[in-house]
């Protein structure tokens, strides 16, 4: 991150918005924006008013290379970031896979919320792949694993993500049924 940071400038390459609510759950895309659109908005919606939630948005056009600003998940060491996984006991990244179907992949070090996710995206109707074997997230150092129980990586592909940020009541439905994945034992 200082590497991107002196090379970039916040405000015109990337922004950083992150609210910690002291909530157990905090919610993480650190590939908003440009980078992996839908995954900011998606964020937002999972975190609602009661989770702490952590954005790292690309503000670059897609034709100047937004994944200049990609950081890969267990790279990502900014201190806010950082801070917030830390404090929670449950983590939960939302990333965009380039895939052009609508499905999930759930990786992560929480095996019993990836399942208990699982079983609730597919009650919801969503198309979902657990474990996720192309991106598991499995890596002690990813920011969805530094948390006190571990985390969730949820890799949304890009078909998913389009008609999240098209329909609003499918993104509340995907919110809904992640928040009942991670309530559910």
């Amino acid at each position: 991150m200082a590497a991107l940071r002196a090379a970039n400038q916040e405000g015109r390459d990337f922004r950083v918005e992150w609210l910690d609510r002291k909530s157990t759950t905090a919610v993480f895309a650190i590939h908003g924006g440009t980078i992996e659109p839908g995954t900011s908005e998606a964020a937002r919606a999972v975190a609602g008013s009661d989770w702490s939630y952590y954005l790292f948005e690309g503000l670059k056009p897609s034709a100047r290379r937004p994944h200049e600003l990609h950081v890969t998940s267990k790279r990502f060491d900014d201190p806010s970031a950082a801070a917030l996984a830390g404090s929670a006991a449950l983590a939960v990244s939302l990333h965009g896979a380039f895939d052009t179907d609508e499905k999930t992949c759930i990786g992560g070090t929480n095996a019993l919320k990836r399942a208990s996710m699982a079983r609730a995206f597919a009650a919801a109707g969503f198309q979902v792949e657990e474990p996720c074997r192309r991106l598991p997230g499995a890596s002690r150092r990813n920011i969805a694993n530094r948390a006190g129980e571990g985390g969730v990586q949820l890799e949304l592909s890009e078909g998913l993500r389009a008609r999240l940020r098209a329909e609003p009541a499918l993104l509340g439905r995907f919110a809904a049924a992640l928040r009942e994945g991670l309530r559910q034992p």
